[in-house]
């Protein structure tokens, strides 16, 4: 009785190793045909004019009825609006003459009033003739 008990573990013992070596073959090739068949997709794409022919006007007509099918009343609600302003981002230099002009506006007032408010009896510097 012990000898028929020590067979059978150990012939499970070895159909455990076998179907785990199975398994492991059975993922590598798979694994290595989706890397196959991923490389030969990348290598060989469809040119412009394989996918141009496989186009139909039949194909087109069914794909527009498919999609307008699909999209009935799921549209969302559409406003058009003419002649309103449209918020746009300021180009490079409008950034820049936004940032500079407080800067010059201010020396430039500055400067104005100085001169306004000089008395007329002060004597400018000496100038070279």
């Amino acid at each position: 009785m012990d000898n028929n008990l020590n067979e059978l573990e150990d012939r499970a013992a070895s159909n455990a190793v076998r179907y785990g070596r199975i398994a492991a073959i059975v993922v590598g090739v798979v694994a290595i045909g989706g890397a196959g068949f991923l490389l030969y997709r990348r290598m060989h794409r469809p040119t412009l004019k394989d996918r141009l022919d496989d186009l139909s006007i039949e194909n087109l007509r069914e794909l527009a009825e498919a999609v307008s099918g699909r999209l009935k009343g799921q549209l969302p609600s559409v406003t058009v609006k003419v002649n309103e302003p449209t918020p746009r981002e300021p180009g490079t230099i409008e950034s820049i003459v936004r940032r500079v002009a407080p800067a010059m506006l201010g020396t430039v007032s500055t400067a104005l009033l100085e001169r306004v408010s000089r008395r007329s009896d002060e004597t400018l510097a000496p100038q070279a003739d």
